[in-house]
């Protein structure tokens, strides 16, 4: 179980403040039992916590449901469906894919795996599970993970810490963009972007 984010408190609404110490504690428990990784948070000309604007944008979205044991299979298959639901429907996808949390438990979460695409299709999708619709926009903080899936636990307590002491005011919704193809990167080689929208 990633017990990280399994206590990801503003994915679901649990207040920051109080987040932020169940974070630390969880990180602490699961940081005693693993292997050392080096830090690929960020490298010397990266800002840690940019703020951005996250532009309009028509996304294809497969809800997905799993638990944490299975979290990258699950995500790398979600996106060889996503890609393949694409091609059906006939829609010329324009950007890097996204995992969009909506949910967390103790043994599993609750998914978006969604490509940006060009418009939305002349017929919408009528398979469970799989929508069209616009993707968030507005101002948000960017941070940028560089490795494997699995050891990203420390970059979200970072991000936590960092919220925290900025008295940033975060919407309860994370956003993750794969820069590189997890289905064809090496997970050490694995870039991805991690967005916490501003609330407006």
């Amino acid at each position: 179980m990633n017990l990280f984010r399994a206590s990801f408190g503003w994915l679901f609404g649990a207040p920051i403040t109080a987040f932020a110490q169940t974070a630390k504690d969880a990180a602490k428990d699961a940081t005693a039992n693993a292997p050392a990784v080096a830090d690929q948070t960020t490298t010397t000309d990266e800002v840690f916590g940019e703020e951005v604007t996250m532009p309009e944008r028509m996304l294809l979205m497969r809800r997905v449901r799993t638990s944490w044991d299975e979290a990258w299979a699950s995500i790398v298959e979600a996106f060889k469906e996503v890609r393949a639901d694409a091609e059906k429907l006939k829609v010329k996808v324009n950007g890097n894919p996204l995992v969009i949390y909506r949910s967390t438990a103790d043994d599993s979460f609750e998914f978006d795996a969604a490509l940006p695409i060009e418009a939305a299709p002349a017929v919408p999708p009528s398979e469970e599970g799989l929508q069209v619709g616009p993707a968030r926009t507005g101002k948000a903080l960017k941070f940028i993970y560089r490795g494997p899936f699995d050891a990203m636990d420390s970059t979200y307590e970072l991000i936590s810490n960092f919220i925290d002491s900025k008295k940033v005011n975060a919407e309860d919704l994370s956003i993750e963009e794969y820069v590189s193809d997890p289905a064809t990167t090496k997970p050490s080689e694995i870039v991805i972007n991690i967005y916490m929208p501003l609330k407006k």
